[in-house]
């Protein structure tokens, strides 16, 4: 009996291992502008804001000042400059999320990876100036992580995402 239990631990234990694509690989598709195609829950949206990909940049940047602007994180710190491989820690709705910054290309993209329990990300922002002056907003978003998908969906990541979307319109545009 008490072998077919440590049976039933390790390869549960190696089942859960295999459920997330390791750290190093999100960290690669993140530093390329890119989510993990494969992922349990993933979700893409746009939208067009009238301000500077300058001053949009900003505020994705500006991680300390999110809760200016983006009324659910309750709380954001970032240790040191925006930079890759810089380390931040945001809340919202009561949980910690532990990213780290593996993208930035000045005024067209930013993208981070984060960690939550069991649970990982990969974030990305991609900004298109558009022939008029305004700029194309795109985020796309992948989750993956042991019964993810059970507890958040990705109509939950999509629904998410373009609250981020409206916030940030709303801040870049106002004058």
């Amino acid at each position: 009996m008490q072998a077919i239990r440590l049976i039933l631990v390790v390869v549960l234990m190696f089942g859960l291992a295999g459920c997330t694509g390791s750290a190093a690989s999100r960290n690669h598709l993140a530093a390329q502008g890119l989510i993990q195609e494969d992922a349990p829950v993933k979700a893409a949206a746009e939208i067009v804001i009238a301000a500077p990909a300058q001053k949009i940049m900003g505020l994705l940047t500006n991680v300390g000042d999110w809760p200016k602007w983006q009324p659910e994180i309750s709380k954001a710190t970032i240790h040191g400059i925006p930079a890759v491989g810089t380390p931040f820690v945001w809340s919202t709705g009561g949980m910690d999320i532990h990213s780290t910054l593996q993208r930035i290309d000045p005024d067209r993209s930013i993208c981070w990876t984060g960690r939550m329990l069991y649970f990982h990300a990969i974030h990305c922002w991609m900004l298109s100036v558009l022939p008029d002056g305004k700029v194309l907003v795109t985020t796309r978003e992948s989750m993956d992580g042991w019964l993810i998908a059970r507890i958040y969906g990705s109509p939950d990541l999509l629904e998410s995402d373009r609250r981020w979307l409206n916030q940030l319109k709303q801040a870049a545009e106002r004058n």
